[in-house]
């Protein structure tokens, strides 16, 4: 799936797919077309995987990550726009970041839209409503790219951080004006609440070679180690020159 990129606004600066974008993007297409030839030949909606509220407290708790692997079966634009999307904005933050740091930042999105999503369904009344799509964390990733490439052309007309500010804009204002519980506008307003929170704290750390959180716990769990059996030898020496 590699591909030429013409537009020098988007895309990987190699004008290669990386392979996170291209893992997401087969993996989204795969699902979709599972999806789409098990409701058309049994009728099979797959949902003990989609986001239900309901359901996810009740103990399916896997519903805040399988869910933005199943898309809309009866449209092909769900699929197509987000997987468009991904194809855009994806491969220069994976560069930008690396591929580990790319689908961490990528999943705790859209997971953490997931989590909002549920909230909101409590609050708003509507705990029994599905929600599908990875709409979440592709939201987080524009969020991303408005951060750190604020002034790379949209559509060869708009710079990113300004594009980022009026599609959130347009999603509250729409997700407000909504008469239905607007589940997908608290999904896609979760995604870059918790895109920017994760970048404005730097949990990701950076591409210049800063420690995620997890990198940083675990050499602070060595330092203990280290710590601990430094002492041990040093209490181990006094009770030897004892004697």
């Amino acid at each position: 799936m590699g591909s030429s990129f013409r537009n020098p606004s988007f895309g990987s600066s190699s004008g290669v797919l990386p392979i996170g974008v291209k893992w997401l993007l087969i993996s989204n297409t795969a699902f979709f077309l599972l999806q789409f030839v098990l409701y058309q030949a049994a009728g099979v909606t797959l949902n003990f995987l989609k986001l239900i509220p309901i359901q996810t407290v009740s103990g399916y708790i896997w519903q805040p990550l399988t869910y933005m692997f199943l898309h809309d079966v009866h449209s092909t634009m769900h699929i197509l726009w987000n997987m468009i999307s991904l194809f855009f904005t994806g491969p220069m933050l994976e560069v930008h970041w690396g591929t580990t740091r790319f689908l961490k930042y990528y999943f705790l999105c859209g997971i953490g839209a997931g989590i909002c999503v549920v909230l909101a369904s409590f609050i708003a009344g509507t705990p029994g409503v599905a929600t599908i799509g990875c709409s979440g964390a592709l939201f987080g990733v524009l969020v991303a790219y408005g951060l750190l490439f604020p002034d790379v052309l949209f559509f060869g007309v708009i710079k990113a951080k300004w594009f980022v500010i009026i599609i959130g804009a347009v999603n509250l204002l729409d997700g407000i004006a909504s008469r239905n519980a607007g589940v997908s506008h608290v999904a896609h307003l979760g995604g870059m609440a918790i895109g920017f929170l994760i970048i404005r704290f730097g949990l990701l750390g950076n591409s210049r070679g800063s420690k995620d959180p997890l990198t940083w716990l675990e050499a602070q769990y060595k330092n203990w180690k280290l710590a601990r059996a430094r002492k041990k030898f040093e209490v181990y020496m006094r009770n030897q020159s004892r004697h």
